[in-house]
């Protein structure tokens, strides 16, 4: 059902049925960017051709899972339910840790095409349930379970199975027994094209109470590192809870995190002393805030908040059946109070959206 936002809203924030097919005349016959963010940002960038640099063309073996939160990729960026502008430089996903998996969630883990007994497979519950054509509003979920994620358990079990046998799934290894998972719900909503709400919506499915860590993520793809002439870009903390990305040709976004949580900091360099036993670059490395919410390590985060790579970390503890939302605004132009209008613009996007399907 379509539905127009009136409460108290400005004119210009009034929800029209024909909106978004406004946005789509002014996109083509304007020229107006409704496409420069999208949903642009892969789900799973390792172990694909784009990332092969073996000297056989043996990409899953090249660049598997295990490396993916410590290697920066060269051809591309993946992570959960993200988005980027059209080129691809600066990203932003959602990471999440129960606080009983070995690693953060930042993407997708799946068998390769050797390891799965029907080939490359993602292991993985993640649903696309909205968008518009100018990706005006969208919206995604995932399903986190609140065990331990059984990585292991999943590549040896489809390697015991022989191809006439039924591929062993997520579900199967027991983890969502009693409901034990949290939903995991993100939205996007555009107040124009360079100005971006995000809700992020956490929901515990299981009988009791849980911790999750939830780190909205933005970071630059690594351009520098292979000989290209950019000039290298920059995040830094500007105010608590507020990151500044400075790219030499995509401009100026700002980030703000309701809340003003703490921001972690870190490089989107890779680890090379952990992939190949060499010294590192840089002494924050990608895989720098996954050790220092997992494993506590705090010299893994640049303690001057600057870097190429940022999370904000909320940490929740939800009651059995508890949803708690934490919103984020990515914008070229922050507005002055970034959070005043925020709930409007989603629910006036969501409408639009229902108005254009209908």
């Amino acid at each position: 059902m379509s539905r127009t936002i009136t409460n108290g809203a400005a004119p210009e924030l009034l929800s029209q049925p024909a909106a978004e097919r406004q946005r789509l005349v002014d996109q083509r016959e304007r020229a107006t960017p409704w496409w420069r963010w999208g949903p642009y940002l892969s789900e799973r960038q390792w172990g694909t051709v784009r990332e092969d640099y073996s000297p056989g063309g043996t990409a899953w073996d090249s660049f598997p899972h295990e490396h993916a939160r410590s290697r920066a990729y060269r051809w591309g960026e993946d992570g959960l339910l993200g988005i980027s502008d059209n080129h691809g430089r600066l990203c932003f996903s959602v990471a999440v840790w129960n606080e009983n998996d070995p690693i953060l969630k930042e993407r997708l883990f799946g068998l390769t095409g050797p390891e799965g007994n029907h080939a490359e497979d993602v292991k993985e519950y993640y649903f696309y349930l909205d968008s518009t054509p100018t990706h005006s509003y969208m919206r995604a979920l995932y399903k986190y379970p609140q065990r331990a994620f059984p990585y292991a358990q999943l590549v040896a079990e489809n390697a015991r199975r022989g191809k006439d046998q039924p591929e062993y799934e997520l579900v199967d290894t027991g983890i969502f027994a009693d409901d034990r998972y949290f939903d995991v719900q993100i939205e996007y909503a555009k107040a124009n094209p360079t100005d971006l709400v995000v809700r992020i919506t956490a929901t515990n499915r299981g009988p009791e109470a849980a911790p999750l860590h939830v780190l909205p993520t933005l970071w630059f793809r690594n351009t520098w590192a292979w000989g290209t002439p950019d000039e290298r870009p920059v995040l830094r903390q500007i105010a608590p809870g507020v990151i500044e990305a400075q790219h030499g040709q995509l401009g100026t976004y700002t980030l703000a995190c309701d809340g003003a949580p703490e921001v972690l900091f870190t490089e989107n360099e890779s680890n090379a002393e952990r992939l190949w036993g060499v010294a590192n670059r840089t002494p924050f490395v990608k895989d720098g805030i996954n050790d220092a919410v997992v494993n506590g390590r705090a010299d893994g985060v640049n303690p001057l908040h600057a870097g190429t790579k940022a999370a904000a970390q909320y940490v929740l503890q939800l009651q059995p059946s508890e949803t708690r939302s934490v919103v984020l605004r990515l914008s070229a132009e922050l507005p002055v109070e970034p959070f005043d209008d925020a709930q409007q613009i989603l629910a006036m996007r969501e409408a639009e959206a229902d108005a254009f399907y209908e």
